[in-house]
């Protein structure tokens, strides 16, 4: 007897149930309506430029490590199309020019589209001050073609005469949150990022000088100038800053003795001088000392701090925290696949950025909407993107209305999420 082999249309079957009723909401709720005002001198002819974002959303969700997948992993799955309020998602190369056709102008566009959505429904834009708020600004490399728009030679962690951009990012570890992203060419120093991040951050939050003096900004050694330092201070900022210069760390170790280097861990020492310089308003400076596990050699850099009311022992505890934004840049990473998706224009790949940070809040502010109190609640979005959206199953949609949804039974993961995605329905009004 021979085997059949024949090509059936989709049913009711998706790729990513949990995915597809986020979409059944967020497009029910006009939650991605502001995505509408990115205006994009493009040819329209079957899909609109919002809906084409959005399909390129989607694609970073249903982790796709290329625009090109799109034809391979979403496109195909029309259940999951239907319930983002697509008949099907638009091919591959109709993105990719979509993302082309993008301008500075259109970059900033998107920026406030996306910053309109953050400030409905942010966690950062809930903060009650009384309450200090921790920041934390980092400049990260995204190694790319030396062809590619932008790309120069500069500094990428462990990877010696690479071509890429540099990426600045702000974000709110508490909350998990990207609050601003802008890309760079590869040869850009962290030194010159920081103002115009804080700068964009304080006209998008419009933070009184009260509040401001609740803001504790935290920074490596990059972007920790004494320009920078007095910049933050003298806008009533806190600080919390390693210190640039290298050499002023290990002149100023030669003069603290022995018996006053404090042992924080094993191969960690902190020390409280005196003789550093004197900025904008009063601070305190300390000394780090650490040996590298693998060279064995004594390392030395300054903190610079405005947290007077803390015991100075305890600060860099704070500043270690600062780990927390390389965390969520290595999720964004591994989960979201940042680097992975290049585009040789300039402004396709900032654009590209911009939807993955909107990507990353969305995967947080699930936390609240659907898996508080679940055992997906400290799930981040590597695991949610790889582990959880992608859960297979059945929808109905009649009409505009969805009817029905069925997870496969024998998934791990069914009977445990079939309960946050009744609470999803519910938290936007089961539309």
């Amino acid at each position: 007897m021979t085997t059949r082999i024949l090509t059936l249309p989709q049913r009711c079957e998706t790729q990513y149930v949990p995915l597809a009723v986020l979409g059944y909401c967020l497009t029910h709720s006009d939650f991605l309506r502001p995505l509408a005002g990115v205006e994009l001198k493009i040819k329209t002819v079957e899909h609109k430029p919002v809906q084409k974002l959005q399909d390129v959303l989607v694609s970073i969700l249903a982790n796709c490590s290329s625009i090109k997948q799109v034809d391979l992993r979403i496109r195909p799955d029309v259940v999951l199309a239907q319930a983002w309020g697509r008949e099907q998602f638009a091919q591959q190369s109709t993105l990719a020019d979509t993302l082309d056709a993008f301008t500075a102008h259109s970059i900033e566009q998107l920026r406030q589209a996306t910053q309109a959505m953050y400030r409905q429904h942010g966690r950062v834009w809930r903060h009650e001050f009384g309450q200090p708020l921790f920041l934390d600004i980092d400049l990260t490399g995204l190694p790319c073609s030396a062809q590619a728009q932008g790309s120069e030679k500069g500094y990428f962690s462990q990877e010696k005469n690479t071509y890429g951009r540099q990426l600045a990012r702000a974000s709110a570890p508490s909350y998990h949150e990207t609050l601003f992203s802008r890309l760079y060419p590869g040869g850009q120093s962290g030194q010159a990022v920081f103002k115009p991040t804080v700068r964009a951050l304080q006209a998008q939050f419009a933070w009184s000088r009260e509040q401001r003096r609740q803001i504790i900004w935290r920074t490596d050694s990059g972007l920790g100038t004494d320009a920078n330092i007095n910049w933050a201070l003298t806008h009533d900022y806190q600080v919390l800053m390693k210190g640039y210069n290298g050499k002023r760390a290990i002149a100023l170790a030669r003069r603290i003795a022995a018996r006053d280097w404090y042992q924080l861990a094993d191969e960690k020492w902190v020390a409280l001088t005196s003789h550093a310089p004197r900025y904008a308003r009063r601070t305190q400076t300390l000394l780090l000392r650490w040996r590298t596990p693998k060279t064995k050699k004594m390392k030395y850099a300054t903190l610079v701090h405005s947290l007077l009311d803390q015991d100075w022992h305890l600060v860099s505890a704070l500043y270690d925290d600062r780990g927390a934004i390389e965390g969520e840049i290595k999720a964004d990473k591994f989960g979201l696949l940042l680097p992975r998706r290049r585009k040789r224009l300039f402004a396709a790949q900032e654009a590209l950025i911009l939807l993955t940070d909107l990507a990353h809040n969305l995967a947080t502010w699930t936390q609240d909407w659907m898996f508080a109190g679940s055992r997906f609640a400290s799930y981040g979005p590597v695991a949610l993107v790889n582990d959880v959206f992608c859960i297979p199953g059945d929808l109905i949609l009649k009409g505009d209305k969805l009817q029905m949804v069925a997870l496969r039974e024998s998934h791990p993961y069914a009977t445990d999420l079939a309960l946050c995605l009744a609470k999803l329905l519910a938290q936007f009004g089961n539309p």
